[in-house]
Parts: structure tokens; C-alpha cells; sequence
């Protein structure tokens, strides 16, 4: 070979080795700009093409209306906390949604869910780059997290999965850093995440006796050694994690004179005689959750983490904090998985709720890496790391690629946009073409409420929503009544009851409103200037 180009060869590759020790001192922040860019193009191209797919899930819009109510509804205040729903991720929207535009178009979800998901990434980073010592694989598992498109599109939403899969990377980051360097501070720190999870969603009330266990244990060791002030530090960290779940259980008993209101409501996370849920039966509940896991992670991740999750070579101790910090951040999952099985929550083939396996992301996300590593360790080709790198970054592309396989999360989430739904936006819009002023009934189940108020850009404040049977009756005082009322003829459970009574009344409405819209769904009637005339002798009854 000509000597020029033997020259040529080693500046080339001189310049690519000076660009990798280049590359490798940037991880942290190439990691962020990686993953905020994904996030805010994805945000951007989902939103041009539908300005209510943030906003899909219905419990996304039960999410944002709730933190507004804060201030702005009937009856504002603190009360708003309300029940079934754990109050920190309202109100750490509050702020956000004080801003109609961020309110009404649900651009606050993604103004708290992208930062939540990339510092759980930079987490994951810094724990699989302490537990393997190399930065290249610790960037690729926070690559394998912070890129799943389902986990993008949950960033887009208001909903309380990417607050609570920050908060729990967060106790797990911390109890290393204890683990590591000793110091009781972390300790704190963790325990703080811990009260703040549980505050968010109960997958997170697993982690309260784990962490409780780790520092009673700690603090009967101390104490058997005479260091009593320590050891009672370390008791105090245990009785601190269950402030959350503390706090939650007071609050019911405050407001409803029931610790436990929280599991016998009608939307609540326990089966309740409002729900008619049905306990599925546990192998088809495995065997779902195991589809889930699968479709949305790709076998050749759950393999590595699985590879990456048996016993390291090292010492006792470096085993045993390995061993604890995955426990950690499993034990949501296994929460998730056990609320399935006693029939709290229901999954089915068709993807409804199959983002609460999401809450394995963690869990998957350190076990792949310390399953890259070993990998890396034992395969020293670059053609052999090369076609492990794309295996493991193939499933996103199908994802996005693949109808078949398609986007979990996005398509259980468009999924619950229903005629029902879509109807409710067009009552909302006709709502704000004729709206002067005054206050609104809505009578529509609360599902529907929620969507016409956000379609309506009106202030909540305007509205009254009858969900309630005790509240189906004020006719005889009507004309004193809401200026305006939206009827919804689709009924849902809780709301067959007193629809039916009103639109059973029909001619009755007349006598002091008029209809402003009406078609096979809605009916948007406005009150009369004056009383009309007497009452008709024969009510219509609307079909």
C-alpha cells in the first residue's frame, strides 16, 4: 500500500479516536439535547396534525380539568384534592394551567411530562454508568428508555405516569448514592422521593416498606453497635417514608370519615359496586401483561435485562446493593401487575391500560444495561456489537414503522376518543359560538363534561356539571336557574338515571328555554328573555 495512503488511514482514524474521547466527555448533555429534540418534534408534528391528541386519554382531560379547578370553578379551593386520584401531579400542573392557552390546548402536559422523562433518562444514565463503569452503555440504556415511542407519547400527555417514573428513578439514584458513599443524606433524599411517589400513584406504596426495611435494618445494626444517635436517624428515615401514604389516608378520613373512600369510589382504583368490574382470570391476565411487556419493549430488551438481572461476579455487598436497587425499581411493576390479577385495574387484547407496564421501564432500562455490558464483555468484534446495537434499537422502528405492531400507548389513547368524545367537542364549539354570558349546566355524565368544557374555552367557573341523581331535579325553580343547559342524549352509567328524567321533561324546558342546538347527540338550549306560557298538558318525550 502507497505510503500516502497509510498516512491518510491513521489521521483518519487519529480524528475519529480524538471525536470519541470527545464524544464520551459529552454523554449528560448529548443525552439531553438527543431526547428533547425527540420529544419536542414528536410534540410538534402530533399536534399539527390533531390539537387534541395530547389531551387522547380520558383520564389526561379528567387530569388538567382537575388541577384547574383549583382556582377556577364553582367551588374553588383546596378541597378540589377531592379522592380515588393522588393530588401531587395536579398540582404540580396548577401553575401551567393557569394559562388558557397552555390550559385549553393541553400543551401543559408536555411542559411537565418531557422534562420528567429526560431527567429520568439522565437517572438511568448515571446509575447503569456507577453499576458497569462505562458511559457508552449507560448512554445506550437511557437511549432504550427515553426513545420508546410509547414512553414519548406518554411525555405529551398530562398524565401521572411520567411525574411518578421520575420520582421512583430519583429514590433509586439516591438509596445508590447512600449505598456508595454513606452518607445519610441521600438516605433522606430518597425517602423524600419515596413520600412524593406515593403522593402520585399507588404503584409507588410498595417502595414505602422496602425502603422502611433497608433503614430499620441498617438502624438495628448501628444500634447493636452503641451508635444510638445514628441508628435513631435511620428509624426516623423509616417512619418519614410513610408520610405519603399517611397523608392520603388522613385526608379521606378528614373529608369523607373513611380512610379508606379512596377504594370504594366509583372511579377508584379498587373494584367497587359502581364499577361492575369483573376479576379476570390470572392467565389471561399473564398472559396480556406479558404481551404488553413485550410488544412495547421487544424481546431482544427483555432478554438483555434478563441476562443483565442475574448475579453479577463482584463481592457480597456490591451484589446485594445491585440486587436491592433493581428491587426498587421493579416493585412498581409488581404492584401494577398485582392490582391487575385482584381485578383493581383491567387490561384486555385490545391495549386498554397497557401503559401500567410502563412502570417495568426502570427496572428494564438498568438490567438491559448491566446485560450490555456483560455483552460488550464477551463479544469483542465490532460486526458482533454492531447487530447486538441495532437488535436492541429495532423495536422503536418497528414500532413507528409497523401498523400491526404500532404505538401502544397512542393507540389505546386514540382509542378512547369514541363518537361519544367527538360529539362532546362539537356541543363545546357550538357552546362558544353563542355563549354572551352566564352560568352552564351540563348535564352529560362527567366524561363528556370534561370534553365539552375544554372544546368551549370558557372559564370553569361558568359551568355546573350534573353527575349526581341527588341533582337531577330543579325543575320548578328553573327560572332562576343555569342561562344555559347542554343535555347529552348518549348516556353513560352514571348519567342514564337523571338524563333520562330531563329529557323526559322536554316541553317542560321549553316553557323557559329555547334550543340553540340540537342533533342526535346534544341538545344546547338558552333561557328565555321572559317566562313562556303556561304549562303544556302533554310532555314530548325526546327520542
Amino acid at each position: 500500500m502507497p505510503r500516502g495512503n497509510i498516512d491518510t488511514q491513521r489521521d483518519t482514524q487519529r480524528r475519529l479516536d480524538s471525536l470519541m474521547v470527545h464524544v464520551r466527555e459529552k454523554e449528560l448533555p448529548l443525552l439531553i439535547i438527543l431526547l428533547a429534540a425527540v420529544y419536542c418534534i414528536a410534540g410538534i408534528v402530533i399536534y399539527r396534525l390533531d390539537h387534541h391528541a395530547f389531551l387522547y386519554f380520558g383520564d389526561a382531560a379528567s387530569h388538567i380539568v382537575r388541577a384547574r379547578q383549583f382556582f377556577d370553578s364553582q367551588r374553588p379551593g383546596f378541597h378540589n384534592i377531592g379522592t380515588v386520584w393522588l393530588p401531587l401531579p395536579h398540582l404540580i400542573l396548577l401553575p401551567l394551567v393557569a394559562f388558557d392557552a397552555l390550559f385549553y390546548s393541553g400543551i401543559a402536559g408536555p411542559m411537565i411530562g418531557i422534562p420528567c422523562l429526560v431527567g429520568t433518562a439522565l437517572l438511568l444514565f448515571l446509575m447503569v454508568r456507577r453499576i458497569t463503569g462505562s458511559p457508552a452503555v449507560a448512554f445506550l440504556s437511557a437511549c432504550l428508555f427515553g426513545l420508546n415511542p410509547n414512553l414519548v407519547y406518554m411525555a405529551l400527555t398530562p398524565m401521572n405516569e411520567t411525574i411518578l417514573l421520575f420520582l421512583v428513578a430519583f429514590g433509586g439514584y439516591a438509596m445508590m448514592q447512600w449505598h456508595v458513599s454513606g452518607r445519610n443524606v441521600w438516605l433522606w433524599t430518597s425517602a423524600a422521593a419515596v413520600v412524593l411517589a406515593c403522593l402520585c400513584r399507588y404503584e409507588a406504596w410498595l417502595l414505602v416498606p422496602l425502603l422502611s426495611l433497608i433503614c430499620g435494618a441498617q438502624g438495628r445494626v448501628l444500634w447493636q453497635r452503641g451508635e444510638r444517635a445514628a441508628s435513631a436517624r435511620l428509624f426516623a428515615i423509616a417512619g418519614v417514608c410513610w408520610l405519603g401514604i399517611a397523608f392520603w389516608l388522613s385526608w379521606n378520613y378528614a373529608e369523607y370519615h373513611d380512610p379508606l373512600f379512596f377504594s370504594r369510589w366509583t372511579y377508584a382504583v379498587a373494584a367497587g359496586h359502581g364499577q361492575a368490574n369483573i376479576r379476570q382470570a390470572p392467565l389471561d391476565v399473564l398472559a396480556i401483561f406479558g404481551t404488553a411487556l413485550l410488544v412495547i419493549f421487544g424481546p431482544v430488551l427483555l432478554l438483555t435485562a434478563l441476562w443483565g438481572a442475574l448475579p453479577f461476579p463482584g463481592t457480597h455487598s456490591a451484589q446485594l446493593h445491585r440486587g436491592l436497587l433493581l428491587l426498587f425499581l421493579g416493585l412498581p411493576a409488581v404492584f401494577a401487575l398485582a392490582a391487575i390479577l385482584a381485578g383493581f385495574v383491567q387490561v384486555d387484547h385490545w391495549r386498554w391500560n397497557w401503559r401500567y407496564v410502563l412502570t417495568a421501564s426502570l427496572f428494564l432500562s438498568v438490567a438491559a444495561g448491566m446485560g450490555i455490558s456483560r455483552f460488550s464483555g464477551r463479544v469483542h468484534s465490532a460486526l458482533g456489537r454492531s447487530v447486538g446495537l441495532v437488535s436492541l434499537f429495532a423495536m422503536p422502528l418497528v414500532q413507528l414503522l409497523l401498523p400491526d405492531v404500532g404505538v401502544a400507548t397512542f393507540d389505546d389513547a386514540r382509542r378512547s376518543v369514541n363518537d361519544e368524545t367527538r360529539f362532546a367537542v362539537v356541543a363545546g364549539e357550538h357552546l362558544r359560538g353563542i355563549y354572551t354570558d352566564g352560568s352552564i349546566a351540563l348535564l352529560t355524565g362527567y366524561g363528556q363534561a370534561q370534553r365539552l368544557m375544554l372544546s368551549s374555552g370558557l372559564p370553569l367557573k361558568q359551568f355546573h356539571i350534573m353527575y349526581n341523581p341527588a341533582e337531577q331535579d330543579i325543575l320548578g325553580s328553573l327560572e332562576h336557574s343555569e342561562r344555559y343547559l347542554v343535555i347529552a342524549k348518549d348516556r353513560t352509567v352514571e348519567s342514564a338515571q337523571f338524563i333520562d328524567s330531563w329529557l323526559s321533561r322536554r316541553d317542560e324546558l321549553l316553557r323557559y328555554y329555547t334550543i340553540r342546538f340540537e342533533n342526535g347527540h346534544h341538545i344546547l338550549l338558552e333561557r328565555l328573555p321572559s317566562p313562556a306560557s303556561p304549562a303544556i298538558e302533554h310532555p314530548g318525550r325526546v327520542p
